[in-house]
């Protein structure tokens, strides 16, 4: 009989990073146990949209039919797609790529809460209780604690916001830390994130009443950080402005006022479209824009440990600058090696003592570090490159030449 609330895999947090894990792992061990903890707001405005095209083979290879949903809902307005990318970067000019060169198509604007809920969706397919079926759950909740038990099992608290239940334990072999930036896993855990700059992003969601057929993601430097633009669904619009928060700029961008007075004062092409359909910023219940949250590349030291079996993924394992877009292929990616690298260490661990260390198999976690790292330091090399190709010198331009040599 299958003991209550023990699982393979306990996966704190639902996101990208999280779903693309538990979905990777069933494709290499159907057999496999999980449970995903996850407390998102599906009527949450979030941040970071963009999602490459070269994503599509990631969604096929994790359930085939991901991609057909994402194009079915981006038919029904959910998400729109992005038709190229234009910077104003090494010069004022206005340079343009257009998605009708990439092989692979055009990439997404997405609506990022939808599509979060659309990957716990099909996690969602593949729960169950049953008896006679391995016990997989999505459970709402927010990560408590965590501690090892007698039989050196991973125990994780939970608890739910408004429950006067007592706080909730689940129990499992490996234990995945999908939480984003805070990792809240990690940290318990004792890692620590190395931060290799400060980088803030200020964003808000305008809306217009005009049909805009621009869909590009329109970038522009100026001269305290730089500015992106994509089109969303439903006539919205994000707009975000990165910069360090040393910078003076910061403290003004925290503020309505002071936010949209950069915007207009600092950008030519961004606020050109803005100022071209009527865009503007909403207000009122549930748009306290514009917001603020950490943007900088950061990794996780260590990103896990085979012998205490467990591993960071997605943001909380490294997370990049936003200049890259890189972030949800990203995660899929990680996701997608993390889920692999633990159903071999299951399929290993059946015929290994838990008081011992799991033996190296063809995929463990040495593999996954060295993934990581190769993304971190290709990463690092690109984000080199284009930082130093700024038509800029002022002190946030600066740091980064500096960080480069």
């Amino acid at each position: 009989m299958r003991e209550n609330n023990t699982f393979d895999v306990i996966i704190v947090g639902g996101g990208v990073a999280g779903c693309s894990t538990v979905l990777s792992l069933l494709r290499s061990n159907p057999r496999a146990s999980f449970a995903v903890i996850d407390n998102a707001d599906f009527n949450s405005f979030k941040i970071g949209e963009s999602l490459p095209a070269e994503a599509k083979r990631i969604l096929h290879y994790l359930t085939p039919s991901i991609p057909d949903c994402l194009s079915q809902d981006t038919a029904a307005g959910v998400h729109t797609t992005c038709s190229g990318n234009a910077s104003v970067w090494e010069s004022m000019e206005l340079h343009e790529t257009f998605a009708l060169m990439n092989p692979f198509g055009s990439g997404w604007h997405l609506d990022r809460a939808a599509f979060d809920e659309m990957l716990r969706e099909h996690v969602r397919k593949v729960c169950t209780s049953e008896a006679d079926e391995p016990q997989r759950l999505l459970i709402k909740g927010t990560f408590a604690a965590i501690r090892k038990d007698e039989h050196g099992r991973w125990v994780v608290t939970t608890r739910k916001s408004n429950d006067t239940k007592e706080p909730r334990e689940y129990h499992s072999t490996w234990l995945i830390d999908a939480s984003g930036r805070q990792a809240s896993v990690a940290h318990k855990l004792g890692a620590k994130v190395v931060k290799l700059d400060r980088l803030l992003a200020f964003y808000g969601v305008f809306s217009s009443p005009n049909l805009d057929r621009d869909r590009r993601t329109v970038i522009e430097a100026t001269e305290d950080g730089w500015w992106y633009t994509s089109q969303l669904a439903n006539q919205q619009r994000v707009v975000a402005f990165h910069t360090d928060d040393c910078d003076p700029v910061a403290k003004r961008a925290r503020y309505r006022d002071g936010f949209l007075d950069l915007l207009y004062q600092t950008t030519t092409h961004v606020s050109n479209i803005l100022e071209l359909n009527d865009w503007r910023l909403l207000s009122g219940q549930g748009h306290a824009f514009p917001r603020c949250t950490a943007a900088g590349s950061s990794f996780m030291e260590p990103l896990g440990d085979e012998h205490e079996r467990w591993c960071a993924v997605g943001d909380a394992a490294v997370a990049f600058d936003p200049l890259s877009s890189q972030g949800i292929i990203t995660a899929l990616r990680m996701g997608c090696s993390v889920g692999i690298m633990i159903s071999k260490q299951l399929q290993l661990s059946q015929s290994t003592d838990m008081d011992k260390p799991v033996e190296a198999g063809s995929f463990d976690l040495n593999s996954v570090k060295r993934a990581y790292l190769q993304i971190r330091e290709d990463y690092e090399k690109k984000g080199r490159y284009f930082y130093d190709q700024s038509m800029f010198s002022s002190d946030f331009w600066l740091r980064r030449r500096e960080r480069s040599t």
